[in-house]
């Protein structure tokens, strides 16, 4: 990996690990790989990863890596291989229940995860919009979010919110936040006392990223409901809007009764706490203070401006079998 831009042997020696000791090769290509690190011989090494058979169904597999190392992964894939997405989504089960999958229940629930996070737009709809319906009831959950997220259709919402499985309405309710719509708003507002919690938790969020008034009041209303799950819920829900309103509330629910309020509080100000850190400051405001016009700088003269250095790279072609030195 260190020689590749200067000595020719280390190409040949990647392509004849690659061919002769796959496993061996794909274990240390992998080790790179993981890194955020990005050269000519990261990329010519995911040439090499792509044109392994096994590839997505070890990325896929839980007991290979974590969630965010695998999703890392992909996005480093999708810069060489933009329709690798299409690939791992042609592998799921099919609408014909009869045809064999590629994948199992536990991979595909991976895969799900990690096309959310890494392939955006509607473009696999047509791979998976069938898979809401599974049997599965992972792959069912999660097939919900991916599909309600691109959708964005408050009719198709409506329709999982009468299916019997919780997480399938739970996800359908927090696929339509961002969506300001009158019928977004119906169904937010109509489920926020619904009997199970993670739905009337994502109906408030959702009220809230739609501008609503009296979100935050509702929220520290629940927090005190003698029912530990909906004081829960309303934890969960202060950590996922954030703000400095819900710290006083938050540190007297840690020392709550019940373990699993004291344990989602906890999460709850570690999460308003990181949203705060994100936050831009604010110079204070005085009443006598006035608005600075900004000074007008004018751009610095073509004739003076310096050229980044160029760096050389390597051009490669997708099936690996040719490469070579160019200047940008």
């Amino acid at each position: 990996m260190a020689e590749f831009d200067s000595n020719p042997v280390a190409v040949r020696f990647m392509r004849k690990l690659a061919k002769e000791g796959p496993e061996l090769f794909f274990n240390a290509a992998l080790t790179h790989l993981s890194s955020d690190a990005r050269s000519n011989a990261h990329r010519f090494l995911t040439l090499l990863v792509l044109r392994q058979d096994t590839l997505l169904k070890r990325l896929t597999d839980p007991a290979f890596s974590t969630r965010d190392n695998a999703v890392n992964l992909f996005k480093r894939f999708l810069e060489v291989d933009p329709f690798s997405d299409v690939r791992l989504a042609q592998m799921m089960p099919a609408r014909d229940s009869h045809l064999p999958s590629a994948l199992n229940g536990a991979q595909t629930s991976r895969a799900l995860d990690i096309l959310d996070a890494t392939s955006h737009g509607r473009r696999l709809l047509p791979l998976i919009s069938h898979l809401p319906e599974s049997g599965d009831p992972r792959i069912s959950a999660k097939a919900t979010l991916f599909v309600g997220k691109r959708v964005q259709s408050p009719e198709w919402t409506a329709r999982q919110l009468y299916r019997s499985d919780q997480r399938v309405r739970a996800n359908a309710v927090e696929s339509l936040w961002g969506v300001k719509s009158p019928g977004a708003i119906e169904i937010f507002e109509d489920h926020t006392e619904d009997e199970n919690n993670r739905v009337a938790g994502n109906s408030l969020v959702g009220l809230h990223i739609a501008d609503r008034t009296g979100v935050v009041e509702t929220i520290l209303t629940k927090s005190h409901d003698l029912d530990p799950g909906v004081r829960a819920t309303a934890c969960w829900a202060m950590g996922k809007i954030g703000g400095n309103v819900f710290y006083d509330r938050l540190a007297q629910l840690v020392r709550d009764e019940n373990p699993e309020v004291r344990s989602i509080a906890l999460r709850a100000i570690a999460e308003v706490r990181r949203t705060e850190a994100k936050a831009p400051e604010r110079p204070a405001e005085r009443k006598d203070d006035k608005p600075v016009t900004p000074p007008i700088v004018s751009p610095a003269p073509a004739d003076i401006i310096v050229p980044e250095p160029q760096q050389p790279f390597i051009e490669l072609r997708l099936d690996g079998s040719s490469f070579r030195a160019k200047g940008r």
